[in-house]
């Protein structure tokens, strides 16, 4: 059997490593593309799938790889983690049933190796399916295994303690979670994968508050920050006590993972302090470099343009909001805080984690959309919560920055984008055009008409849609009920071939508003515009795909929506590679696993105060 590179394997490590589930799915698509046969890719790409948080895609990916047929207790085991997964969304007798096969499957793995790992999932789905005496013979018989009564390893150390768990013994089991979590091999993405675990079972224990706390601290994975702070020249003689300032939260928290720009002064304060500590960086960038280099970090002096240079060098990834120049409007850096806010945020719910913005803020109220004081009260208008690094207000001024004169350009919004056409239109008869018009654009326009003022701008040309949305919440719901509108019994009950279909896609970014004279109407244009434009070519028949911005800024708490990771795509017309999305209508809420006897509450979250 054909293997990879071992430049693959080690990118796939420090994927796993790290928790970073897109890098991981990205680099087994490239290593599959090169050798479609190799056991680590195949599995490890539906594995991926399997930790952004869709089980059904990844149980397809698992099929359609043949992971099965690899022979390992690994990729046996993947079946009953999927499995298990399923039994999370379901309910009832359904659920119970799930986690039943779920057991089988671990079980099955087990017995081709004996191995531990799949011996204590058999155990907890076994558990969670309410068969308590069996799960606790089989967790029994784990504990009694030499590597896990002298654990060498994380993974060693963590099944034991789950094994004590499963059998009742919390006090035993929150002290050697502790004992795990401490180990060199225990980074952010198997901590993250084992607090889940956790999460599960102890939601179906009858234990008190305060042992739930202590449990659930344990296992708490790393938590992810968004970062902000004042831009100050080189040699602020300031700069030393914020730096340790900075350093003394990262370590209280044991931060590795963060999301923010690299203005001079705070932003690159902080990124540096999260590299020294072997962190994770991601850098999110407002617009083209160049322009960001002058208005945000050559203003500080030379100093900052040479650690800046270093500092991108050593970033996890850099984003930009936008490819377009700056055009001096503080709408292109608001745009760009509440992506990255998202992106932290996106990060988080994938690692089962907490986030909280991380800020250089002098205390002053905000004076207009951007700046350290609007990020912060936009972290707060999402509910978010703070840890203020104090700055003082008497800085020393940063030089001045040349900007072209503004004339009469129109103004920016940050507005949802949907493009839509018909496949096969230009296949359908003359004759088939009026349904056509009737069946599908006409039911276009009744769900446009029923979200009356969330609907700021439609046109339509042929098959084509192109419409401007208040909101990405609204956009998705009328991109839901379009594709609802248009399944294929009611193409064919219309009379249309039931192999077309409308494909979707969704954007999210900031655009010029003018009003048409032609038209008599207003009408929006812009780089975001064109960007949008050239996804939905690439869309499936009666799929919706949107942009990593999009699923970022989405209120995903507040609906019944959920984001499906589809990765890179090289966009139409040679536009570029964006990651993308797929949009599907399915209620994300989790059923709760029955309990053995009384419910217990939730684990506060990590409270952060403004202390300035």
């Amino acid at each position: 059997m054909e293997r990879i590179d071992p430049e693959f394997r080690r990118q796939f490590d420090e994927a796993l490593a790290s928790g970073d589930m897109f890098a991981l799915f990205e680099r087994t698509r490239d290593a599959i593309q090169i050798s479609p046969d190799d056991p680590d890719a195949r599995y490890l790409q539906a594995l991926a799938m399997a930790r952004l948080g869709d089980p059904d895609a990844a149980l397809r990916l698992y099929e359609r790889n043949q992971v099965d047929q690899i022979g390992s207790e690994d990729a046996a085991a993947l079946k009953g983690r999927l499995l298990k997964d399923l039994a999370v969304r379901a309910t009832g007798a359904e659920q119970v049933e799930l986690f039943r096969q779920s057991s089988q499957a671990y079980r099955l793995a087990h017995q081709m190796t004996d191995g531990y790992f799949s011996g204590i999932n058999a155990a907890t789905t076994s558990f969670l399916a309410g068969d308590d005496d069996e799960a606790c013979d089989l967790a029994a018989a784990i504990t009694r295994r030499p590597e896990i009564a002298q654990p060498r390893d994380y993974f060693a150390a963590a099944s034991g303690a789950e094994a004590k768990l499963i059998c009742g013994e919390v006090e035993q089991a929150t002290a050697l979670y502790a004992d795990a979590r401490r180990r060199s091999d225990a980074s952010p993405g198997v901590v993250a994968s084992t607090a889940r675990q956790v999460q599960l079972i102890a939601d179906r224990l009858s234990i008190s508050d305060e042992q739930r706390r202590a449990l659930l601290a344990a296992m708490r994975p790393t938590p992810v920050i968004h970062y902000c702070g004042h831009m100050f020249p080189a040699g602020w003689q300031a700069e030393d006590e914020l730096a340790d300032a900075v350093r003394s939260v990262l370590d209280e928290y044991e931060v590795s993972i963060a999301y923010g720009a690299l203005a001079c002064g705070g932003d690159i304060l902080i990124a540096e302090a999260i590299l020294a500590r072997g962190g994770e960086l991601h850098v999110v960038l407002p617009f083209a470099e160049e322009d960001f280099l002058k208005t945000s970090v050559n203003v500080g002096g030379p100093e900052w343009a040479a650690r800046y240079a270093k500092v991108r060098e050593a970033a996890a990834s850099v984003t930009f909001a936008t490819q377009m120049r700056f055009v001096d409007d503080d709408e292109q850096f608001a745009y760009c805080s509440k992506l990255m806010m998202g992106l932290a945020r996106l990060r988080a719910r994938i690692m089962h984690t907490d986030v909280f913005q991380l800020a250089l803020w002098d205390g002053a109220a905000p004076s207009g959309i951007a700046g350290t004081a609007s990020d912060c009260a936009e972290w707060a208008r999402q509910g978010g919560l703070t840890r203020v690094v104090p700055v003082a207000r008497d800085r020393p001024a940063l030089a001045s920055v040349s900007v072209a004169e503004r004339r009469d350009r129109p103004q920016r919004h940050l507005r949802s984008i949907l493009f839509a056409d018909f496949s096969g239109f230009s296949r359908l008869e003359e004759d088939d055009v009026p349904r056509f018009l009737t069946a599908v654009m006409g039911r276009i326009a009744n769900v446009l008409d029923r979200h009356g003022e969330a609907v700021l701008s439609r046109n339509s040309w042929g098959d084509a849609i192109f419409v401007v949305i208040r909101s990405p919440e609204q956009a998705a719901e009328i991109a839901s009920e379009i594709q609802s509108a248009l399944d294929h019994a009611s193409l064919h009950d219309a009379g249309l071939p039931a192999e077309g279909g409308m494909r979707i896609s969704l954007h999210h970014g900031p655009i010029f508003e003018h009003f048409d004279s032609v038209q008599g109407a207003p009408s929006f244009y812009g780089t975001e515009v064109t960007l949008a434009a050239r996804i939905e070519p690439r869309v499936p028949v009666g799929a919706i795909y949107t942009t990593q911005p999009f699923a970022a800024i989405f209120d995903s708490e507040s609906t019944n929506y959920h984001f499906e990771y589809v990765g890179k795509m090289d966009l139409a017309k040679n536009y570029g590679v964006r990651i993308l999305y797929r949009l599907s209508a399915i209620p994300r809420s989790i059923s709760g696993v029955p309990k053995r006897d009384t419910a217990v509450k939730s684990a506060s979250p990590i409270e952060f105060d403004l202390d300035i």
